[in-house]
């Protein structure tokens, strides 16, 4: 499925209540570095930045892959704002015919406030009206409670698991 450069805009913004969704910018690549290299959020997220990126990377290095993984269709990497400050990231990755997987990341100091479930429920919607997305998938550790439980809110089902995820689908 051609999701990402080919059915998105070329600037995107969506506005919800509290919160603006946009694609991350050169002026984020700071925070976008902070948010990857933070161990703790990392190792519920399970990517391995080292793998492509290499022990030392910096924040260009980030952003540069980010955009590189835009360009290849797989992964749409989006910051969420709060009040202009990047607070967190939505990815839409993975896509199919009719699917996309979602995940989402914030920062330490804006969880429990419910920017994920209002950003994450913005984007889907969305994905729904403009790119034609059917179902939307994702997958938590299953030691990351916060991901399940916020999966669930979502209105996600868990369709199955192994030894290490959770899988959710939501079909809309």
């Amino acid at each position: 499925m051609q999701l990402i450069t080919h059915k998105l805009p070329k600037e995107i913004q969506i506005n919800t209540q509290r919160l603006t969704i946009t694609e991350i910018k050169e002026s984020d690549k700071d925070l976008y570095y902070n948010l990857y290299t933070d161990k703790e959020l990392n190792a519920l997220w399970g990517y391995d930045y080292t793998n492509d990126l290499g022990q030392n990377p910096s924040p260009k290095d980030f952003f540069d892959l980010q955009n590189k993984l835009k360009q290849t269709e797989g992964e749409y990497a989006f910051a969420v704002r709060l009040q202009g400050q990047m607070i967190g990231e939505l990815v839409l990755y993975n896509p199919t015919e009719n699917s996309v997987e979602i995940g989402f990341r914030f920062f330490r100091e804006f969880h429990g406030k419910g920017y994920a479930v209002e950003s994450a429920t913005a984007l889907m919607d969305y994905a729904k009206k403009e790119i034609g997305v059917k179902i939307f998938k994702g997958r938590c550790f299953k030691q990351n409670a916060q991901s399940k439980a916020l999966f669930l809110r979502l209105g996600f089902s868990q369709i199955s698991q192994n030894d290490t995820h959770y899988f959710f689908e939501l079909k809309v």
